[in-house]
């Protein structure tokens, strides 16, 4: 049996976690993580859970459940999406359609409105253009030479930044690409950086059983930010998918999700703005009566 498909039970809901679904991209070390994987391999899930027994469910599914009491229907699993990249309509959604499976898709609203890029994936683009090199990073020098290295380099990258909430990600990104001998990139067009506009927003949220939702303004750690800082990521997000594409939507994912990066202060500023469900991206699979503000999730890659 797939394994994702072993993550299925009788009494629990599984909701798979996935960023993009896209096409060759021809690129050495961007992508290590997978964050993107391939058409072929997303179908593939898709048809293994269903052929386990699985019964595709939407987070509004989920949402009316927790309302009403009852249970959802045995070996339960919903599909979402973070971040917004354009893949989720050119690529995975016709894939989603065509299996009859429902999605919902958390959009990063700096992300769409700019077609910006993530902190990491502007240093991943900038350290795929240069096999060797030598960088002066906060916490020490890294020289790095060939894949397996700059694949290190990333990984160790990665980790500080995300468990330090005094580092500016996005400054870093800006200082490694000077460092590299690039003007500073915030936007690409490639196929691991393009990102839904806002027109594309629209057409996402008219697919079948699709939803469209918030996943922060500029996807920096909720938790990390002072309460002034909070309030404005979490409102300008709301307000941007309500004015821009007509959305209101009582759902939410947090950026990077895991414990450190949510708390009751997060949770209390997001009910006030109308939000009742977001999952993180903690892993694991969801028992009867889980709160929907700490649902888990299973990040597919």
């Amino acid at each position: 049996m797939n394994a994702y498909a072993q993550r299925l039970g009788e009494d629990t809901l599984a909701i798979f976690l996935f960023h993009g679904v896209t096409r060759p991209h021809g690129c050495a070390v961007r992508n290590y993580t997978r964050k993107h994987i391939e058409p072929d391999f997303f179908a593939s899930i898709l048809r293994a859970l269903k052929a386990a027994g699985g019964r595709p469910v939407s987070m509004q599914e989920v949402l009316d459940h927790v309302d009403s009491g009852t249970a959802l229907p045995p070996r339960a699993f919903a599909i979402t999406f973070d971040d917004g990249f354009h893949n989720n309509l050119d690529v995975a959604a016709p894939i989603l359609a065509e299996e009859g499976i429902p999605a919902t898709f958390y959009v990063t609203t700096d992300f769409v409105d700019r077609n910006r890029m993530g902190w990491i994936d502007r240093i991943e683009f900038a350290v795929e253009q240069h096999p060797t090199g030598c960088l002066r990073l906060p916490w020490g020098d890294w020289e790095f030479s060939g894949d397996a290295a700059r694949r290190a380099l990333l990984s160790d990258i990665r980790t500080r930044v995300k468990s330090d909430a005094g580092v500016d990600a996005d400054a870093l990104a800006t200082a490694i690409q000077v460092q590299l001998g690039l003007e500073p990139t915030f936007s690409s067009d490639h196929l691991l950086d393009r990102k839904l506009n806002w027109e594309d927003v629209g057409r996402l949220a008219a697919g079948p059983g699709f939803i469209v939702a918030g996943h922060s303004h500029t996807h920096r750690i909720l938790e990390y930010l002072d309460d002034e800082s909070l309030e404005a990521e979490i409102a300008t997000s709301i307000e941007l998918l309500a004015q821009q594409a007509g959305i209101r939507s009582p759902h939410y994912s947090y950026p990077e999700g895991q414990p450190y990066c949510y708390s009751n202060r997060v949770i209390d500023v997001l009910a006030h703005h109308g939000v009742r469900c977001s999952p993180s991206a903690i892993d694991g699979i969801n028992a009867a009566g889980t709160s929907p503000f700490h649902l888990r999730r299973v990040m597919v890659t």
